[in-house]
């Protein structure tokens, strides 16, 4: 009898997994761009992102029979702020400094601000791209994904994804240079 109770719960933890796993993979498949992009815009940084990015989806598997519903959007927002949270606190520490294993001696403290001011303006220029190209180069530089997986989410052919990537290059080219220029001229 006793072996009868034990197979059945495993029995029952078995069929409790595999309904998790449809669950995360349903949820995780329709919230394939929103998670990334929340979760982007929140770090800013691509190791950051990339550990936000686990940390989300970490969280979404813990809780996943909580995202079926209506609320599931906002559910996933506030895994990616939490996710956000936790990777800024395991970079900066408790006391809201560096561990000394990140310190890096002898660096220019103004790189590390020239190297923040640059990305918040690259963000600026691709922020005013026309939205394809600004989609185009996120996915091809951001998140490395191929032209083909580029064409696919904008729904055009191989050759539309690669003209929307080298549109985008070349604009940010001339914006970034004029930015440098009217720098240079302070």
């Amino acid at each position: 009898m006793f072996t009868d109770c034990k197979a059945r719960l495993e029995l029952f933890e078995k069929m409790k997994q595999s309904r998790r796993m449809e669950i995360f993979e349903k949820v995780r498949a329709e919230y394939a761009d929103f998670l990334p992009a929340v979760l982007w815009k929140l770090t800013g940084d691509r190791e950051l992102f990339a550990e936000a990015m686990q940390n989300a989806l970490l969280i979404m598997w813990q809780n996943a029979e909580k995202l079926r519903g209506e609320k599931a959007g906002g559910y996933i927002y506030k895994i990616a702020q939490s996710a956000n949270s936790k990777a800024w606190r395991s970079r900066i520490g408790k006391n809201g400094q560096l561990p000394k294993d990140h310190a890096e001696t002898g660096k220019n403290p103004g790189d590390d601000i020239e190297r923040v001011e640059l990305a918040k303006k690259l963000r600026k220029a691709i922020s005013l791209l026309p939205e394809k190209q600004s989609t185009a180069i996120v996915l091809r530089y951001f998140e490395q994904k191929e032209y083909d997986a580029i064409a696919d989410k904008l729904r055009c052919s191989n050759a539309g994804a690669r003209s929307h990537v080298s549109k985008a290059l070349a604009a940010l080219k001339n914006k970034l240079a004029h930015l440098y220029e009217t720098e240079v001229e302070k």
